[in-house]
Formats: structure tokens, C-alpha cells, sequence
């Protein structure tokens, strides 16, 4: 009988083990099959830092080849693709299936530099009379003047919607009534009413890297209110 159960016991342990061996197996080419099916990244398009200047950071594709020239430039680059440009910058490549360009923001002035003086005097309603198109917007711009100031002193600016990416609106000068022209932008502005700057496109800049994603409508610019219009920074 005792010899009998030991027999029983070997036969047992065998099989035991044989499974074992085989779930091994089983495991094995299931794990050399997932590595035949893993696709294995491609090396030469690894996103890299292909440009890092003082204006520009440009990441993408390691055999990309990227230039940024001025627009009058571009004719003589007839091999290269156009990919964005930005003010008189243009960037142009080849070999950029991912290419990812950022405009770094590092303004030379700020608000503090062109003050202006806050008026305190009883406030001009809009005379539309010296802008009748403006009579559009009747309202809107009744209800920013009940505000106040908020622009340079002592203007009231006005802001809308004009479609996707376009804002547009107009300055009501506070001591006369007059109504100006010529505000438009693609991603918004900030502006100040101590300040005759205003920097348009400010919704384009990431503030927590001071980088722009360069597009067609993302070029930020610094203006200056003259009395009658806004000119650029040089």
C-alpha cells in the first residue's frame, strides 16, 4: 500500500510539473509575439531642439532642416517649404512632418514707460456724431462709458467680437466725447488706464514660459496711443 501511494505521488508531481512547463511555454511565446507586434519608435523622427536663439525656439523632428530668413528672402529658398512666418520673419524647412515653433516674448518696454496722466474730470458722454458708423453698437458702447476710463488717461476703450479670432471695437475720448477708429485684434489685449500702451494679441503668449505659438494670427505687438491712433513700438 505504501508503495503504491508513492507511486501515485511521483505520477502526480510529473504532471504537476508538466503543466507548469507547458503555462511556461504558453507565457513565453505570448510575450515574443507582443514583441514582435511592438512597433519600435524610429529614432531619426524623435521630437529634438532644432533651433534656440534669442527669438526663436523651434522643436521637431531630429532631420528636419529649418531657416528662419527675412520675407524678402524667401525667393531665393525655392527648395525649402514655407511654414509660418512673423512679422518680417519667415520660417521655412524641409523634412518637417512635426515641427512645433514658438516665438519667445521678451519685451524691451513696459506700461510704466509710457504713462499717462489719470483725469478726473466730469466725463464726456460718446457723441456719435463724430463717428456714425459707431451708432451700430449704440449700446455697447453706452454701457463700457458707464464704466469710466480704462485706457490711457482718459479714454474709455470698447472691445467686440467681429468673428472668429477678431475683435474689434473703439476709444471714446472722455473730456470731449469723440469716438476713434482703428482698435482690432485676433486673441485679445491687455492695456491699463494709467498707460498709453497697449499690447494687442496678449491672449497668444504662454505667461508661464513667455512663448508664443507662431500662426497666422498670433504676431504680438506693443502699441502706443498718439491721441488719434495707435503706433508700434519700434
Amino acid at each position: 500500500m505504501n508503495r503504491l501511494i508513492t507511486i501515485l505521488s511521483c505520477l502526480l508531481l510529473l504532471t504537476c510539473q508538466q503543466s507548469k512547463n507547458d503555462k511556461s511555454k504558453i507565457n513565453a511565446e505570448m510575450v515574443s509575439q507582443e514583441a514582435q507586434n511592438t512597433e519600435i519608435p524610429n529614432v531619426d523622427n524623435a521630437q529634438d531642439t532644432l533651433i534656440n536663439t534669442n527669438h526663436y525656439l523651434i522643436i521637431g523632428n531630429k532631420s528636419a532642416e529649418i531657416k528662419i530668413i527675412d520675407e524678402s528672402e524667401e525667393a531665393t529658398y525655392p527648395d525649402y517649404n514655407f511654414l509660418n512666418s512673423y512679422g518680417h520673419d519667415v520660417i521655412i524647412g524641409k523634412d518637417t512632418d512635426q515641427v512645433e515653433i514658438y516665438r519667445k516674448y521678451s519685451p524691451q518696454t513696459t506700461f510704466e514707460d509710457f504713462p499717462a496722466e489719470i483725469y478726473h474730470g466730469p466725463l464726456a458722454d460718446p457723441d456719435f456724431s463724430t463717428n456714425p458708423e459707431a451708432k451700430q453698437f449704440i449700446s455697447r458702447i453706452k454701457e463700457a462709458c458707464a464704466n469710466g476710463i480704462n485706457f490711457a488717461g482718459h479714454y474709455t476703450m470698447v472691445i467686440w467680437g467681429c468673428g472668429t479670432s477678431c475683435q474689434t471695437g473703439v476709444l471714446v475720448d472722455r473730456k470731449t466725447g469723440k469716438i476713434f477708429d482703428g482698435l482690432i485684434t485676433s486673441l485679445g489685449s491687455e492695456f491699463k488706464k494709467e498707460s498709453n500702451m497697449i499690447i494687442k494679441n496678449f491672449g497668444a503668449i504662454d505667461t508661464s514660459k513667455n512663448l508664443i505659438e507662431v500662426c497666422a494670427y498670433c504676431e504680438v505687438t506693443q502699441d502706443i496711443w498718439t491721441g488719434s491712433g495707435f503706433k508700434p513700438i519700434e
